[in-house]
């Protein structure tokens, strides 16, 4: 009994780690409080796996999102350089208000409300299904982690304006992928090819982030466009 309570805390304990990073991927527009999320997040990931494959292969699905969240940061960074660089350019206040506007704006579509009751809407709906149904004798556990990862990768991927925002979507919604895919289907060859997509997605986000972006938004930075 005492080793079933404490196999049922460590699920719970997953569950609520990859419901908690996933939620901050959605909810908060701080792209290191973003990046830290989705570290934390193959972390939970993998002690997920671990109850499906091999421990050194669950390491491998760390392994995989630490090199992809090091290529974003670096590109962040860049974006972030960015900012500073047309804040100084700006004019007047006026022309830096502008610029600090368009910033804040260009990560998500809505609001803070409207993202926390999407969210609610979303877990809500993923506790029903993974509580009610059984799917090719997955366990809940797995399910939920599985489908909360999908489901809260296509919320981002919908809600954000920021191709680097829209690629944390792409790799939340793969992370959930690969617990369905693993749990569904032992192949060593599919395991590998996601998590090789994972560093593949991560450099082609890098590349249209680091695209420069269009006269009118060149212009509305520069305060010629209220």
């Amino acid at each position: 009994m005492m080793s079933l309570d404490s196999t049922q805390i460590f699920s719970a304990s997953i569950l609520i780690g990859l419901i908690v990073t996933a939620a901050c991927i959605v909810l908060f527009a701080d792209w290191r409080l973003a990046l830290f999320a989705l570290l934390a997040q193959y972390a939970c990931a993998a002690a997920l796996l671990a109850s499906l494959v091999l421990m050194p292969l669950a390491i491998v699905r760390v392994l995989s999102g630490a090199f992809a969240a090091a290529i974003l940061y670096f590109t962040f960074r860049r974006a972030q350089e960015n900012f500073r660089r047309d804040l100084a350019q700006a004019e007047d206040d006026a022309a830096r208000l502008v610029v600090a506007r368009l910033y804040r704006l260009q990560v998500f579509v809505v609001g803070l409300p409207f993202r926390v009751f999407a969210l609610a809407l979303v877990a809500v709906g993923i506790i029903g299904i993974a509580s009610s149904m059984t799917f090719l004798g997955i366990s809940s556990d797995v399910l939920f982690g599985g489908l909360w990862l999908i489901a809260a990768g296509v919320l981002v991927a919908i809600l954000s304006r920021d191709v680097l925002r829209l690629g944390l979507g792409i790799l939340l919604f793969t992370s959930g992928f690969a617990i369905l895919e693993t749990a569904t289907e032992s192949s060593l060859l599919l395991y590998g090819l996601v998590n090789i997509s994972d560093l593949l997605l991560a450099l082609v986000i890098a590349h249209l982030a680091a695209l420069p972006p269009a006269p009118s938004v060149w212009r509305r930075r520069r305060g010629e466009v209220r």
